[in-house]
């Protein structure tokens, strides 16, 4: 695929088809902003796509995506440090047009645990857990990350360990007495 997108612009389709939900799952994990995650997973494909004579043949190809990726998520979040914005007051009374409130409600408040569950790990275990997420190999993580595939189970191992911690601890105290 990566050879015929090279060859036709045209042909980078069935290469935009096969990541693009899990660019854009990966974005709105990092960024917690949909209409944000969607600008950054564009940007990720037009510099896939304007830089493919950079990817390399003979590894896969997720993990060359997700470092742009990851870069796009980084440049996202300089961006809003450097600009910051201030929510409308008004916006929490528009309605939206997608899933139904509870729906909405439901997947917002899933996002937000998940969100704060990973904010409680340290960065690189955050970012093995956030591209894990987007179904990403350890080899492929390993590459995005631009460290060892032993460091990436190590660094999963003790985020699946400190979540549970947290997990157990959040549940133990909502938990009657008894």
């Amino acid at each position: 695929l990566v050879r015929q997108a090279r060859c036709d612009a045209a042909d980078f389709a069935p290469l935009y088809l096969r990541y693009r939900d899990r660019v854009l799952r990966y974005c709105f994990y990092r960024l917690g902003d949909q209409a944000e995650a969607e600008d950054a997973a564009s940007a990720v494909f037009m510099k896939a796509l304007v830089g493919l004579d950079s990817y390399r043949d003979g590894g896969s190809f997720a993990p060359w995506l997700f470092r742009i990726a990851h870069n796009e998520v980084v440049d996202c979040h300089k961006r809003r440090f450097r600009h910051p914005q201030t929510e409308l007051s008004f916006a929490g009374d528009l309605a939206d047009p997608l899933p139904s409130p509870e729906d909405a409600a439901m997947a917002s408040d899933a996002l937000r645990r998940l969100r704060i569950l990973l904010g409680t790990l340290p960065s690189r275990e955050r970012a093995v857990m956030e591209l894990r997420l987007t179904d990403l190999t350890t080899s492929e993580i390993a590459t995005v990350l631009a460290i060892s595939e032993g460091n990436v189970r190590t660094a999963q191992s003790r985020a699946l360990a400190k979540l549970r911690d947290v997990m157990d601890v959040r549940s133990d105290s909502v938990r009657p007495n008894g």
